[in-house]
């Protein structure tokens, strides 16, 4: 062999090896980042709980259950935990599966859920996370009847239409590799949860009503407005960015935050209702890392 091949034979090998220590070393890369959906759940058979996951009584005599109602009716199924059958102070628990551990600031639990409160009647539903894969549990969120709401209150035994349905995301702990979501209360009516999801972040569960990559960051003008009890909120973004989107009364207090999440370049919608809100002037406002706009919308009951 020449000394010119050695030389560039020698090259290579080093640059070889450099390249492996940069690719293993980065602290970014995990074998998680493919397939980018780390666990996911439709509900879409009878057979219930689906594989993997766990349905427990802790208090009371109700589980959770099928039912043929899946979100947005998008789907065939979701699982319905009784409250408007279940006894004051039931307590039962839907269990996932173990999952890939999750990485701190990257990845969101995202899930569909439907409510009806019975009037006077509060019920909750708590989500619990595990870093161990269910050896101890941490309570990371409460979410009450006032939380929940997506259909007027009634006493009826709740089935949700195809509209009453939202959507709820949140951020993970480092490391959660396991969740369950706990339903407590009854006597006041029925909770639906569906297509839960956890994955990375920067893909939400917010949905996109355009393909299209915008050229200017823009808040749109919420339709319909005036608005009874529902209205669509439009906004797209340039670039990778975290977003904010918040709900404010005509005194400036907050009153929801309709979106908390890192977004990928696009055309985004989300909504918002006020079925227990009163008539009157409201403004929405979105934060990103390099813009920000306010709008007004009115209610009119």
């Amino acid at each position: 062999m020449k000394k010119s091949q050695i030389i560039i034979f020698t090259l290579l090998l080093v640059t070889c090896n450099i390249s492996s220590q940069i690719f293993l070393e980065d602290e970014n890369f995990s074998d998680k980042d493919y397939p980018l959906v780390i666990l996911s759940e439709g509900f879409n058979s009878p057979a219930f709980p689906p594989s993997g996951w766990t349905s427990q009584i802790i208090a009371g005599s109700y589980y959770w259950s099928f039912a043929y109602n899946g979100a947005y009716c998008g789907s065939t199924g979701s699982a319905k935990f009784p409250f408007h059958d279940a006894s004051g102070g039931s307590i039962a628990r839907l269990i996932s599966p173990s999952f890939v551990p999750t990485s701190e600031g990257r990845d969101s639990l995202l899930f569909s859920q439907a409510y009806c409160q019975r009037p006077g009647i509060t019920d909750a539903l708590e989500i619990y996370v595990s870093t161990n894969t269910g050896s101890t549990w941490q309570l990371l969120t409460t979410y009450t009847s006032s939380n929940l709401i997506t259909a007027p209150s009634t006493s009826a035994n709740f089935i949700p239409t195809c509209s009453q349905w939202q959507n709820k995301s949140i951020y993970l702990p480092l490391n959660t590799n396991r969740i369950f979501f706990q339903a407590s209360g009854g006597n006041g009516n029925n909770l639906y949860l569906d297509e839960v999801l956890v994955k990375p972040s920067n893909i939400v569960g917010i949905p996109e009503y355009s393909n299209e990559v915008p050229v200017d960051f823009k808040l749109h003008n919420n339709f319909p407005n005036p608005f009874n009890p529902s209205t669509k909120i439009r906004f797209d973004i340039t670039e990778n960015t975290n977003v904010k989107i918040v709900v404010y009364n005509s005194a400036g207090m907050e009153i929801t935050v309709l979106v908390n999440s890192e977004l990928r370049a696009g055309k985004y919608e989300t909504s918002f209702t006020a079925l227990d809100m009163p008539s009157g002037v409201y403004f929405y406002r979105i934060i990103t890392d390099s813009y920000t706009d306010t709008k007004k919308m009115i209610l009119l009951k």
